[in-house]
């Protein structure tokens, strides 16, 4: 637990000096704002700057949305797309630059276990990767409650959380990638590549869903917009949780087989 201890240190001071517990929150933040925001005021600067019946018919297409319809779109359109594609940016290069510096072999040669080394890297990148998303989430919320009407707070928190398993899911993966591959180019495609496919995926129905993490977001905002879940929701988050299991437990596997390797 001390060895755990120091390497969060580490990991915090990196955070730090990267300023990454700075930009990131402000970065998730605005996508939390731009949403609600721009659903309400685009129909209002259309009127401003255009002119004429066609205007009026674009404005009148775009129709008066609900609060849940807008913190849908938000989780959907922002968090689900910019948002992953930022976290992935963001935690793709944890493990490999330790490796291609030689930091890994160096923390290896102490009496650290890969264990608490990928803890620590996994953890870290949880903590700032969530508060992120909770800070630009809970942004959301207010602005569409205010702009828009009423949200049921027992959904928000409920499909927050479900969302934020499979914001888990996509760090533990991008961990899992930066361990196993030794250019952070590939880390980056592979990462995004098996995001969007889930993505894909999960816009089918069938029992194949339990076993797409990305189906989890789909139930986020389900439960929003109609306070019920979708079919095979348990399996999934079940399973979800076991496939977060299997990435840090192939981490580890991978520091143990290839610790003293460096990438180019």
């Amino acid at each position: 637990m001390t060895h755990l201890s120091a390497l969060l240190g580490k990991e915090w001071l990196e955070q730090r000096r990267s300023l990454k517990i700075i930009w990131l929150p402000i970065v998730f933040a605005l996508l939390g704002l731009t949403q609600p925001l721009m659903v309400y005021f685009l129909p209002e600067i259309l009127k401003a700057v255009g002119t004429g019946a066609e205007t009026e018919q674009v404005v009148a297409l775009m129709g008066n949305q609900s609060a849940q319809e807008v913190m849908t779109q938000t989780i959907g359109s922002q968090f689900d797309q910019i948002g992953i594609i930022i976290i992935i940016v963001v935690a793709m290069a944890c493990i490999q630059s330790d490796r291609s510096k030689g930091m890994l072999a160096f923390i290896m040669s102490r009496p650290m276990t890969a264990t608490e080394y990928v803890l620590s890297k996994w953890l870290m990148q949880c903590i700032v990767g969530l508060g992120s998303l909770l800070l630009g989430y809970v942004l959301a919320a207010y602005y569409t409650y205010f702009l828009f009407g009423s949200l049921e707070i027992y959904a928000l928190i409920e499909g927050f959380f479900i969302y934020t398993l499979w914001f888990i899911f996509v760090i533990s993966f991008v961990v899992f990638a930066s361990a196993l591959f030794n250019s952070n180019a590939m880390v980056a495609m592979i990462s995004v590549f098996t995001t969007i496919l889930l993505g894909l995926m999960s816009g089918f129905g069938g029992w194949i869903q339990m076993f797409n993490p990305a189906y989890l977001s789909k139930n986020a905002t389900m439960l929003i917009m109609s306070a019920k879940t979708m079919d095979y929701f348990i399996p999934t988050l079940f399973i979800t949780i076991i496939w977060i299991v299997l990435f840090i437990t192939f981490t580890i596997i991978i520091i143990k087989i290839k610790p003293l390797q460096k990438g180019e």
